[in-house]
């Protein structure tokens, strides 16, 4: 018996003293403090919110998320729930099941998706061109953009996605899924 506690102290000590982690992913400092807990779940939260289908219930984004989530609210005709995939890093993703409608979005730091390629300087075209009612759709936008936007909110009518480039500067524009067209655009730029 002396023995295993023995050799259990002694693990324990090389944990603390080290920084080593008992748990697979965890860092720790040399004082054995965690210094960030490892991601959560199948995906991160780029990966998620595109194999959450619209259609999916409770169960289904469950078992694409490999945890649950935490009921947020509940109404009547409504429930939203929140899966934290990362407390550090504040990324998460959260589903609202409605009576007639889900709205899936995620939240993230934007330092994961700035991008040097994305150039903001036809934005006032982009602005002069939706207030003249001109169809632009996401591949426009994309285009003038010079780079991919990321997927950060899709609902049964809209799908949202947002540009950072390397100063941190964002655009975030919703386009209608019916008509594929742009129908909001805003920012800090």
């Amino acid at each position: 018996m002396k023995k295993i506690l023995g050799i259990i102290s002694m693990a324990l000590v090389l944990v603390l003293v080290t920084g080593c982690s008992l748990i697979p992913g965890q860092k720790t400092n040399a004082n054995g403090n965690v210094l960030e807990k490892p991601a959560k779940g199948n995906c991160n939260v780029f990966e998620c919110i595109k194999k959450i289908n619209l259609t999916d219930d409770l169960d289904k984004v469950t078992k694409v998320m490999g945890f649950e989530g935490n009921l947020l609210n509940e109404g009547s005709t409504y429930k939203t729930y929140k899966w934290v995939i990362n407390h550090d890093k504040n990324e998460a993703v959260q589903v609202a099941f409605n009576a007639n409608s889900t709205v899936i979005s995620i939240t993230f730091s934007d330092e994961d998706i700035k991008n040097p390629k994305v150039d903001f300087s036809k934005y006032e075209e982009i602005k002069t061109a939706l207030n003249n009612k001109e169809k632009l759709t996401y591949n426009d936008i994309k285009t003038k953009f010079k780079a991919d936007g990321t997927l950060i909110e899709k609902s049964t009518l809209s799908t949202r996605y947002r540009w950072v480039n390397e100063n941190g500067r964002y655009i975030n524009a919703t386009f209608s899924n019916s008509t594929g067209a742009c129908t909001m655009i805003m920012g800090r730029i």
